[in-house]
């Protein structure tokens, strides 16, 4: 396959009204003279070697001119990496929107699952942006993944959400105010509790004293007792279930592994005795889904952690350039527009991601072995391409 065959192969993944869109957020307009850069198509294919074989811009206009692409020096090219930005987020935002699915085994629930991943350059001591990643779970499809400055936090707000969706997170996103969003929005929660963000009450307004509770239960049986959130920035209290289930030794001893690392010298007594327990809260009726089945579905949650990995390692998303913050931006944007078109390429089939033939000649292969290794060819051919 030649440069020139992969890249229409590419473009043809990108949106129709691409070149409407780079006049729309002006990309393309210079200043001076006439554009050598004159279509959106060959910026993007510039953008794209240069972030996706992360290379240097000097590297990046030689081999693109050696190709037979479009010859620019490096300056024009920094130059329009400063303007691109906003294009890039808006086809970041067209192709992260996922299409409707029916979600048979979790109450008909449409269950969407969120998380954030920092990423800093080469040599940084601080982290230098964070991406947060809205993932449907029924088929592993990128509903939005907004990229944001550092000291933009993890919170179910910064996502939109509609009736008959229901969201999970880990502990980063326990708190009243983002819960209170979801649930205003008409969709439903389900989120591991944060035990210091994530104070709740009982039906006859006490405060629930979450170690004093989890201490009184049983055996390795779900346990669950109505509570209520309040968000004072929502003026709104939230009505919910408190699940929890005391973990088996070996599972408890794990956990508990995985505190002193997470904590190290900070480790606490109590830290230590709460990592025996998955404690979630949400407000899915028990009608719909019973205690044991939200601890089953809460378990899934990883395969937003799966995402991430899978873009840092194939994706090289750790080589953040030290240029300027425009420049980074857009540096950002590019990586996270080609792991999107990576992501939606490889769960299919593609002219540029055919199937790989030995996974169709052994049935024994794992599938998550077969998804890595189309991730892994994804990522090389799209490099390919954009050369």
């Amino acid at each position: 396959m030649t440069s020139a065959r992969g890249w229409e192969l590419l473009e043809s993944e990108l949106p129709e009204d691409l070149e409407r869109l780079a006049r729309e957020h002006k990309t393309l307009e210079t200043q001076y003279g006439d554009a050598k850069l004159r279509s959106a198509g060959d910026l993007l294919r510039l953008i794209f070697l240069h972030a996706g074989a992360d290379l240097a811009l000097r590297q990046t206009v030689a081999l693109m001119a050696e190709s037979g692409g479009p010859k620019v020096s490096h300056v024009t090219l920094h130059k329009k990496m400063r303007l691109a930005a906003p294009l890039l987020r808006s086809l970041v935002t067209r192709l992260a929107g996922g299409g409707e699915v029916s979600p048979e085994l979790w109450a008909g629930y449409e269950v969407i699952a969120v998380d954030a991943s920092s990423f800093c350059g080469p040599g940084a001591t601080t982290t230098e942006a964070r991406v947060h990643l809205q993932l449907r779970l029924a088929d592993l499809d990128i509903l939005a993944a907004p990229l944001e400055d550092v000291s933009v936090g993890e919170s179910f707000k910064r996502f939109s959400w509609r009736k008959g969706q229901l969201a999970i997170g880990d502990r980063g996103y326990g708190n009243a105010p983002g819960i209170a969003h979801v649930v205003a929005e008409g969709a439903e929660v389900l989120v591991r509790v944060n035990r210091s963000s994530l104070p709740m009450r009982t039906q006859q307004g006490e405060k629930v004293t979450l170690m004093t509770w989890l201490r009184s239960l049983s055996g390795h049986a779900a346990h669950e007792r109505r509570v209520s959130v309040f968000s004072r920035e929502h003026d709104q209290r939230v009505t919910g279930r408190l699940i929890a289930q005391r973990l088996p030794n070996a599972e408890a001893e794990k956990a508990r592994a995985r505190v002193r690392r997470e904590l190290k010298g900070k480790t606490k007594p109590q830290d230590l005795e709460a990592a025996q327990y998955v404690v979630l809260f949400t407000t899915v009726p028990s009608s719909r889904l019973s205690s044991s089945r939200c601890l089953q579905l809460y378990r899934l949650r990883w395969q937003v952690e799966l995402a991430f990995k899978r873009w840092k390692s194939l994706c090289h998303f750790d080589r953040l350039p030290n240029y300027r913050d425009d420049t980074i931006l857009s540096w950002l944007y590019a990586k996270l527009l080609l792991a999107l078109l990576m992501h939606r390429m490889a769960r299919g089939t593609s002219p540029l991601f055919p199937p790989e033939e030995e996974a169709s000649r052994s049935p024994s292969m794992a599938c998550a072995s077969v998804e890595a290794r189309q991730y892994s060819m994804a990522g090389a051919r799209l490099r390919a391409a954009a050369a």
